[in-house]
């Protein structure tokens, strides 16, 4: 805190966004400790990036073995997912092919 304290004080001293954090101070000190952490965010967009591969990849796949003519019991048993999810994502497919 004293880290970022004496940041926003060097600024307001060398006329570097002066006038704005003479207004807003506390605002602007309070999101650089709490509300930005980039590691973190960065990790965030790591993961949903990861959940979307493997979304189009199951997708992929059930598509693909429901063109081979395997059941939504068999696809789901070799994919290790729910008849459930299977039959979610094949109607999805479906759908997404009649536009």
């Amino acid at each position: 805190m004293a880290t970022v304290d004496r940041a926003i004080n060097e600024c307001i001293e060398e006329d570097v966004l002066r006038d704005f954090l003479m207004e807003h101070k506390a605002e602007a000190r309070a999101m650089s400790i709490f509300e930005y952490d980039q590691e973190r965010h960065m990790q965030q967009e790591r993961e949903a990036g990861i959940e979307k591969g493997e979304r189009q990849l199951l997708r992929r796949l059930v598509q693909k073995n429901l063109s081979r003519g395997m059941s939504f019991a068999e696809i789901a048993e070799v994919l290790d997912e729910t008849e459930e999810r299977i039959r979610e994502i094949a109607a999805e497919v479906a759908g997404e092919q009649k536009e």
